[in-house]
């Protein structure tokens, strides 16, 4: 895992997942790496190989998160990326703590009592072939990591300028609005 790390976290977290030695399973991670630096301080990239219940450290304390991962499509014909809140991924019922998913991590932090981000949005890239191991991305997967990275953009700038409206629109003990 990389990305640079503060005492404090940032309210929004853009979180790269993936396998390195797994081919086009690292594109998550490889987009993380592309945003690094692009953001203000109030987003964190960072990235990992991690999943299942060691994601529940990675998710805590943080009011949004954009994870991008990769998925592999049932059809030729699936879109090169797909974005989905995590309420529409339903729920999936994990065979041991190993593959648990988002859905189960949610359950497990709120049942803990863990400070869960009030969003998660899912930017996945499609991929070709996420089992064979190699450290070399197929090349029409490499070639998203560009278009992914600017669909990361966009919803970190909506989510950056959604806070900054309801900063400037809060309100005062009396009632009087602050901003405009």
């Amino acid at each position: 895992m990389s990305g640079e790390t503060t005492s404090c976290k940032a309210p929004i977290l853009v979180l790269g997942l993936g396998n390195e030695l797994l081919k086009d399973d690292a594109v998550g991670i490889r987009v993380a790496e592309k945003l690094q630096g692009t953001f203000p301080r109030e987003v964190e990239v960072r990235w990992t190989s991690e999943f299942g219940l060691a994601l529940l450290d990675e998710l805590s304390g943080y009011d949004r998160v954009l994870v991008i991962d990769s998925y592999l499509p049932e059809s030729e014909s699936a879109p090169a990326f797909q974005e989905r809140g995590l309420d529409s991924l339903g729920r999936a019922n994990a065979p041991c703590p190993h593959f648990v998913g988002l859905g189960e991590i949610r359950e497990a932090m709120r049942r803990l009592e863990l400070d869960f981000p009030c969003e998660v949005r899912i930017l996945a890239v499609r991929v070709c072939d996420s089992t064979t191991f190699s450290s070399e991305m197929s090349p029409q997967v490499a070639a998203r990591v560009t278009g992914a990275a600017e669909r990361a953009c966009r919803i970190i700038r909506r989510w950056l300028a959604e806070s900054t409206t309801r900063k400037g629109k809060q309100r005062t003990p009396t009632g009087e609005s602050t901003g405009a």
